[in-house]
Protein backbone atom coordinates (compact mmCIF):
# COMPACT_ATOMS: atom_id res chain seq x y z
CA UNK A 1 0.00 0.00 0.00
CA UNK A 2 2.92 2.36 0.69
CA UNK A 3 4.10 2.16 -2.92
CA UNK A 4 0.68 3.07 -4.28
CA UNK A 5 0.38 5.92 -1.81
CA UNK A 6 3.78 7.33 -2.77
CA UNK A 7 2.89 7.11 -6.47
CA UNK A 8 -0.40 8.87 -5.76
CA UNK A 9 1.35 11.67 -3.83
CA UNK A 10 3.88 12.06 -6.63
CA UNK A 11 1.10 12.93 -9.08
CA UNK A 12 -1.25 14.61 -6.57
CA UNK A 13 0.95 16.30 -3.96
CA UNK A 14 -0.40 17.12 -0.51
CA UNK A 15 1.17 20.56 -0.61
CA UNK A 16 -1.31 22.43 -2.83
CA UNK A 17 -1.96 25.72 -1.06
CA UNK A 18 0.02 28.60 -2.57
CA UNK A 19 1.54 30.75 0.18
CA UNK A 20 4.27 32.73 -1.59
CA UNK A 21 5.17 33.89 -5.11
CA UNK A 22 8.18 35.95 -6.14
CA UNK A 23 10.42 36.71 -9.10
CA UNK A 24 13.49 37.30 -6.93
CA UNK A 25 15.68 34.27 -6.25
CA UNK A 26 17.06 35.76 -3.03
CA UNK A 27 13.59 36.26 -1.55
CA UNK A 28 12.60 32.76 -2.65
CA UNK A 29 15.59 31.20 -0.88
CA UNK A 30 15.00 33.27 2.25
CA UNK A 31 11.33 32.22 2.51
CA UNK A 32 12.18 28.60 1.68
CA UNK A 33 14.75 28.53 4.50
CA UNK A 34 12.21 30.05 6.93
CA UNK A 35 9.71 27.29 6.09
CA UNK A 36 12.39 24.63 6.50
CA UNK A 37 13.54 26.09 9.84
CA UNK A 38 9.95 26.03 11.09
CA UNK A 39 9.65 22.38 10.06
CA UNK A 40 6.85 23.03 7.57
CA UNK A 41 6.72 20.59 4.63
CA UNK A 42 6.58 22.51 1.37
CA UNK A 43 7.23 22.18 -2.33
CA UNK A 44 8.34 24.61 -5.00
CA UNK A 45 7.43 25.30 -8.60
CA UNK A 46 9.52 27.43 -10.90
CA UNK A 47 8.00 28.83 -14.09
CA UNK A 48 10.19 30.19 -16.86
CA UNK A 49 12.38 27.17 -17.43
CA UNK A 50 15.43 26.55 -19.56
CA UNK A 51 13.85 27.06 -22.98
CA UNK A 52 12.41 30.46 -22.06
CA UNK A 53 15.64 31.44 -20.31
CA UNK A 54 17.87 30.65 -23.25
CA UNK A 55 15.55 32.38 -25.71
CA UNK A 56 15.46 35.58 -23.63
CA UNK A 57 19.20 35.54 -23.01
CA UNK A 58 19.88 35.04 -26.70
CA UNK A 59 18.01 38.22 -27.57
CA UNK A 60 19.36 40.24 -24.65
CA UNK A 61 16.16 40.12 -22.62
CA UNK A 62 15.86 39.89 -18.87
CA UNK A 63 15.25 36.43 -17.48
CA UNK A 64 12.09 36.33 -15.31
CA UNK A 65 11.61 33.14 -13.37
CA UNK A 66 8.54 32.87 -11.13
CA UNK A 67 9.05 30.99 -7.87
CA UNK A 68 5.96 29.55 -6.12
CA UNK A 69 5.91 27.88 -2.70
CA UNK A 70 3.11 25.51 -1.68
CA UNK A 71 2.18 23.99 1.69
CA UNK A 72 -0.58 21.76 3.02
CA UNK A 73 -3.87 23.46 3.83
CA UNK A 74 -3.51 22.56 7.52
CA UNK A 75 -0.09 24.26 7.67
CA UNK A 76 -1.09 27.45 5.84
CA UNK A 77 -1.48 29.58 8.98
CA UNK A 78 1.86 28.40 10.44
CA UNK A 79 3.58 28.95 7.08
CA UNK A 80 2.30 32.51 6.76
CA UNK A 81 3.50 33.21 10.29
CA UNK A 82 6.95 31.83 9.49
CA UNK A 83 7.16 33.80 6.22
CA UNK A 84 6.24 37.15 7.75
CA UNK A 85 8.38 36.70 10.85
CA UNK A 86 11.01 39.46 11.14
Amino acid sequence: MGLLRSIWHFFVPRERTLVYTTFDQGQYLQVKSRLAAAGIPHRSRMNGGMKATTQRAKFGGKVNVQYDLFVRKEAEHRALGAIHKS
